[in-house]
Parts: structure tokens; sequence; C-alpha cells
């Protein structure tokens, strides 16, 4: 009975054995719809692996019959893990003629020991063996070497282990198997793979003694070889990997440190084919024999990253070439590397007296120093923070930092890194504008700029576009490339300090103040300077008695009026929006007394400094109303027929203006008659005072003393007119336009 299967990837094998529902490898093999324990669908197995074939002849299992039985399965609708399990057993019989049938005995050797019974004939023929040899079956299992569970694992790991080049521990293994019979009762293929293993095992051994012996005279090179041939022999001697890579010195391999870890290079050689070998990738404790394998992928080309390096440590790396997964020659090695990045990205700018720095940290940095050389011979210490530093109260000239990342390795130890070298030119700057003053002069329209400070340097008074940079600060803007200077209309030659000028209405500026030296320039104080344009073509009209309508020319650059009025002792105001104005116009409430009206535009909010423009003024007069009516004829009157006129106008107590006016000036009253043609034709309206005969005539002073009262019939036969005539009246003078005319119907001036 064999003591190990004998087949690579055993467990891969049992796996995909109960994932199809085969107790073992002969279950796989029986025809297709056969049941377990019915006649024909038993196997033999004691001389050769034979099972059921056709008109119940015994079939040897070679690879021929393995491939009918999987394309039977395959056809009767078999699981896909068929496919790879058949796969498997046709490896096993192309490496031995009876490998399948060792595997079987191997599975039912396990399976009639697990039994609760033990091995026995009856459980022999229930897992498929013929009744013709499971009684020889049962005996042979029973008188097997008993394997512990150790043992077991070992016999159906070795091959792997072997295979893999795994020689140290393969041996191992070896030595937890139990003892084999002798042959022929004995396991002879397991003895002879144990016989090759001892024997590689002693080879290694005779290889390490050599490459030790040569190492301590001195012949590295040749210890290299040794060793190599030791690893060759026995992969996983750790001792031979040790000994090549220490005999080894550092190659083409290069290690760089980059901040997202170790960047392993090897330079591709242009006189060389393309190597499209792949590398077992190894890192290294410098002065120690502590080797890690990395995990990172490992491709036949380019760079590979190693972003789990020991901060703080000194380290170095082994590239083992291989070649079908075993290696293939003598490793790349590196040289030693202190894992610590540097800072990246450094960018170094000079200030009025300073220069400030920025920088791009790598993961992992506990801190970061920096030290300055420059004019002065001293090294000083720089504080800095973790991407950047400000170092003030520099003087004029080229200053050298180098700036070290601190890192604290696994022990605690605090470790610096070499350090990036960077440089920069203080250059002299300009002062500083301290103060801006903007006041108005005393003819108007006039703004004077006083400023102090700004000694060294040109003072420039800009237009600055948008939110103007704190005062004091160094502009990174190349002095061509700053805002445009005041395009005010200066007053007169500029001084030291100070400049007038005369700001166009309509403007709203920011005046900044600007030291400029050479291409460097220092911003100084703001102020923000309103010249709000006055508003043209104010008139006033009353729509009603007692509502006003204000029209004018909206002013430009102007988002809000105020607008004043006084009327009778008080004062009103309003404020109006653009978008209000043109939407809806302004129409003001009132009183019938007369109102003077006052309309300016509003500075923007944030304006230090206004420029008040000319405020726009109109009056509009009292509403005063002239009616008229005709008394009708009685009885007691007969036929005459009388006018009454009558002045309404406010009351006169409050003066408008400041002009003394107690009371509005009246307009001329004249009623004009029309004639007809003929008795019988309705006469027309006159159109104008001219179109007619005046009948009737009453001054302004007439009118403004009380009603008057005329008798209409005298005036009207003095006139000469006759029946039937209408009449109409007309206001005269220049404050005619100014007064309503309130007329009564039309029927009622009709006289027949």
């Amino acid at each position: 009975m064999p003591l190990s299967p004998l087949v690579p990837g055993w467990a891969e094998l049992r796996a995909a054995e109960r994932a199809a529902g085969f107790r073992h490898a002969a279950d796989a093999l029986l025809p297709p719809g056969s049941t377990r324990g019915a006649p024909g669908a038993y196997f033999q197995i004691l001389d050769g692996l034979r099972v059921p074939g056709r008109g119940g002849r015994r079939r040897h299992v070679d690879r021929a019959l393995l491939a009918e039985a999987r394309d039977a399965a395959l056809r009767a609708g078999a699981p896909e893990p068929v496919r790879s399990l058949f796969a498997r057993y046709d490896a096993a019989l192309a490496e031995h003629p009876m490998g399948l049938r060792r595997v079987v005995l191997y599975q039912l050797l396990q399976l009639l020991r697990d039994t609760p019974r033990g091995p026995s004939a009856q459980a022999a023929t229930a897992l498929g063996v013929d009744p013709a040899e499971a009684a020889a079956l049962a005996h042979a299992a029973r008188r097997a070497a008993r394997t512990t569970p150790a043992a077991r694992a070992a016999a159906e790991t070795l091959l792997d282990v072997w295979r893999a080049g795994h020689t140290r521990r393969a041996h191992a293994l070896t030595r937890q198997l139990p003892a084999a019979a002798p042959a022929p009762a004995g396991d002879q293929r397991l003895a002879h793979l144990v016989t090759r293993v001892a024997s590689r095992a002693r080879r290694t051994d005779a290889l390490l003694r050599e490459a030790h012996a040569l190492e301590r005279r001195g012949a590295t090179d040749a210890a290299a070889d040794h060793y190599l041939r030791a690893l060759r022999t026995a992969e996983d001697d750790t001792d031979a990997l040790h000994g090549l890579l220490r005999t080894c010195r550092p190659t083409v391999l290069r290690a760089e440190i980059r901040q997202d870890g170790v960047r392993l290079r090897r330079p591709a050689d242009p006189q060389q084919p393309p190597d499209h070998r792949t590398w077992r990738i190894l890192r290294g404790a410098a002065g120690r024999d502590a080797w890690t394998e990395l995990t990172v992928p490992t491709p036949t080309s380019g760079d590979i990253v190693d972003g789990a390096a020991p901060l703080g440590e000194r380290v170095r790396y082994a590239a083992l070439p291989l070649d079908g997964g075993r290696i293939a020659g003598r490793p790349l090695v590196s040289a030693e590397v202190l894992v610590a990045p540097e800072v990246s990205d450094v960018t170094l700018t000079d200030g009025r007296a300073r220069v400030d720095a920025q920088w791009r940290t790598p993961p992992g940095t506990h801190r970061v120093t920096v030290v300055r050389t420059g004019p002065a011979p001293a090294a000083t210490d720089v504080p800095a923070g973790p991407h950047g530093f400000t170092d003030q109260g520099l003087p004029p000239g080229e200053h050298h930092y180098r700036i070290h990342c601190v890192y604290h390795t696994a022990a605690g130890r605090e470790v610096r890194s070499p350090g990036v070298a960077a440089h920069r030119t203080v250059h002299p700057w300009p002062d500083p504008v301290t103060g801006l003053t903007v006041r108005q002069g005393e003819e108007p329209g006039v703004l004077h700029v006083d400023w102090t400070g700004g000694a060294r340097g040109q003072v420039r008074l800009l237009d600055w576009p948008g939110p103007p940079p704190p005062p004091g600060e160094d502009l990174r803007t190349p002095a061509a490339d700053l805002p445009p200077e005041l395009s005010w209309p200066p007053c007169g030659a500029p001084r030291t300090g100070s400049a007038a000028y005369r700001p166009p209405a309509g403007a709203t500026t920011r005046l900044t103040a600007v030291t400029v030296l050479g291409d460097r320039a220092v911003a100084g104080p703001s102020v923000r300077v309103d010249v709000p344009e006055g508003v043209p073509e104010l008139t006033a009209r009353r729509t009603e008695p007692t509502r006003a309508r204000l029209t004018f020319d909206w002013p430009r650059a102007t988002d809000r009026v105020l607008v004043r009025w006084w009327q009778s002792g008080q004062a009103h105001e309003r404020r109006l929006t653009r978008s209000t104005y043109l939407r809806e116009g302004l129409h003001l409430a009132l009183t019938r007394a007369p109102a003077r009206f006052r309309v300016e535009p509003l500075a923007v909010a944030d304006a230090d400094v206004v420029v008040p423009p000319a405020g726009a003024e109109t009056v509009l007069p009292a509403d005063v109303a002239i009616g008229y009516a005709l008394d009708r004829p009685g009885l007691l009157t007969a036929r005459r027929r009388r006018v009454t006129v009558r002045a309404d106008t406010p009351e006169p107590a409050h003066p408008v203006g400041g002009t003394g006016e107690a009371a509005p000036e009246l307009p001329g009253f004249v009623l004009v008659a029309r004639a007809a043609g003929t008795s019988r034709q309705a006469p027309a309206p006159p159109r104008t005072e001219r179109d007619g005969t005046p009948v009737l005539r009453l001054s302004g002073a007439e009118l403004l003393a009380g009603p008057v009262r005329r008798d209409l019939d005298a005036a009207v036969a003095d006139a000469g007119v006759r029946r039937p005539y209408t009449l109409r009246a007309f206001l005269t003078g220049p404050h005619a336009p100014a007064v309503r005319l309130e007329e009564p119907p039309h029927k009622d001036l009709v006289v027949r």
C-alpha cells in the first residue's frame, strides 16, 4: 500500500473530487449512469487499475481510456470541475503508467481506515472494489504502516515541496514519514524520492562548507559561485541565500529614495537583447543577514517601488533572476541606501528682508529642520513648519538653505535625511507708503492726494481693480504688470508726497498707493473714491391735485438716488433704485401746496471719499383751480343770467423754497361767446379766446379777492352777441399753464 500519493497539488485534487461528488478517483472512471454496488459497476485494483468496459470486459486504465471517460462525462452533463479533475488524472498517468492506480490505492487506504470498524471486505466492496479483490485489499490495508496526521500531511505535500526546489523543507518532511517496509512490500517510489532528497541535502551541505571556506580565505567571487550552486540545489536554504547576497558586490541595480518609497531601477542595456525573465525581489537590513521578500509586482521590465520600506533604516536590495520559477543566476544587488525621503517641489521666493519657502513633505515625516548659510559664515537654524518656512530679517544677498526630514525608526531613534539644498537671493525692496489721505480742495471738483512713507522707491497711485492687497504686502507681480496708474486729469505739477486731480463725474476708483523699486513693489493703503454724476433734466408735474410725477435722466454709474422734497414746512425723503425707477417711474403723494424737490445720487456703500455733485432742484407750484358756472333764469329772475367765477387756492401759510411767496399769482380770466349762423343751428364752442366775442374779463387780483358774480345778459347785449350762442372761458397771462380751469358741462354753456 502506498504511503504517499506522489502527485502534485493533492489538496486541490481532493477538493475537485469532492466538488464533483466522487469518493475517489475510480468513481470518475466508471461508465456514466452506473449504480454503485450494482453488478458490473466494480473496478479492480490489485493487478493494475481496471474498470468495466463494453460486453462486460475489464479495461486497463490508460490515457486513452481516461480521455474517453472524460468525454463521456462531459457529454452526460458533468459539472465544470470535472474537466480540471481529469487533467490532473492525465498528468499522473503521463508521469507514471501506474500513477493513477497509486492514487486510488492511497485514497482507498485512507477511506478504509476511516470506517467505524476499520478495513474490511464489505467496506471495500461498498467503495466499488470488485468483491473478488475486496478481502485482499482489506488485508493489505490492515497491515499497512500506521500514519499520524502530521505524517499524512508530510506525505501528501512532499512532492510539491520537492518540485519547488525547497530541498531543506523536503528533507524535513521525509523525517516525518513512517518507516517504509522493505521492498517489494514497501513503497519503492517514495523510498526513491526520499533517497534523492537526502542526496541533494548532502550535496547542499558540501557546497556550503566549500563556500564558507572560500569566504574565510577572502575569495568572495568563488564563494559566491558556490553559494549560488548551493542555492540552486536548495532554494529554501537561508544560509546559501545570505551567503550569496553577502558575497555579491553591488551591480547595476539602483535604489533611489522617492517620496512614495524606494524605487528600484535596472537600466536596460541597448547592446543586449531584452531580458524577459522574472525577478524575485528581496530587501535586507544593512549589516545583518536579514532579508524580506517583497510582495510588490515584479514585471519583466520597468521600475519596482517598495512602498513599505522601513523609514529611517539603511537597507539594500537584491533581485534574483528566475527562469520558470527557479533561480537562474547571480542576483543584482544594490548599494546601501538610507530610507529617508526628502521634501520635493521646493519653491523659494524672496520678499522684503525675508525668504518664503514651500515644499511637499513625504508621508511619515516626524518634523522638518532647516539650516541657513548666507552672507554670514555661521550656520543658523531656521524655524520651519511641515510644509514651509518664512525667514525674516535678512540682509540683501544670497542665502543658502539645506532642508532635512526627520524620521522616527521602529526602535524610537531619530534619523535625519541628508537634506535638499536650495538658495535664494534677497534683493533691496522699496519702502511702503504708510499713510494715504484724499481730501477735497477749495476749488469744486478737485481732490488732493497726500501720502507719507515710500522714501526708497517710486510711489505710484494706481486704479486697483477688485479687492486691493493689504498694506505692506510684497507684490509678487512684476512691476510692469501692475494695474494702470490713475488716469484723472492732474491739477498743477505734483509735489513730493502730494498731488491734485480733477476726477471725472461718474468715476468710482480704488485708489491704491504702491511703491516700486526695480521689478519689486510693495502695496500701501487704499482709499475708495466715488464721484457720482449729477441728476440731469429734473422736472415735476402734477398728475392729480394731490399726486405728482418726477422725471429725470438716471445718472451713470449710480445704483440709487435720494429724493427729498419740502412742502408746507415739512421735509420728506425717499431712496430709489435704478430698477424701480425704470420699471415704475417716480410718483409722489403730495398736498395741493407748493413743493420744492431735490434729487442727488447716493455714493457706493464702501466709499471712503465722496465728491458730491451739484444737486438737481425744481419747484412745483401750488395746485390752483379756477372754475365758473352759469345761473339758469328762474321765476323771479325772468330771463336774466349770471356767471360766477371762483378761484380755488391752497392755504398760503408756508412759503416755498425761501422765496417769500405768501400766495400764488393767478392768471387772467376771459369769457368768450360765439354765436351761431342761424337761429336753429347749434353753435360750436370757441376754440380760442379770439374765436368769438369776449363778454367778460377778470384780472388775477380780482379772482384772488374772492368769488366774482356778473350779469351775463347785460354783458352779452353790450357785446352785440345774438342768440343762440355758446360760452367758453380761457385763462390768459404767464401763470395760465400752472392753473387748472374747471368748466361746467357743455350743455350749461349753450344759450338759446
